[in-house]
């Protein structure tokens, strides 16, 4: 993942498959399902804005959907 600008403003961020893929396979999931990748992307959106690097943020991001979809979190309720 690199930066498409010079300036820190301008900055633009592009999160894709191959890189939520990338960071499973690092952290040791697999059978990603779509929850997985929702919550990579928003906390992939949170490290924008935060002091997260784009791993750290995917990863915890993938570790919080396997809970959820583990029963970790009995108040779960998918997002549409």
């Amino acid at each position: 993942m690199r930066p498409m600008a010079d300036k820190q403003e301008d900055i633009i961020y592009k999160l894709t498959k191959e890189d939520v893929d990338d960071v499973a396979e690092q952290i040791g999931l697999s059978n990603l399902t779509d929850e997985h990748y929702r919550m990579a992307r928003k906390y992939f959106e949170s490290f924008c804005d935060g002091p997260y690097t784009w791993v750290d943020a995917i990863s915890d991001g993938l570790h919080d959907a396997e809970r959820e979809l583990r029963g970790k979190y009995p108040d779960f309720k998918p997002e549409q």
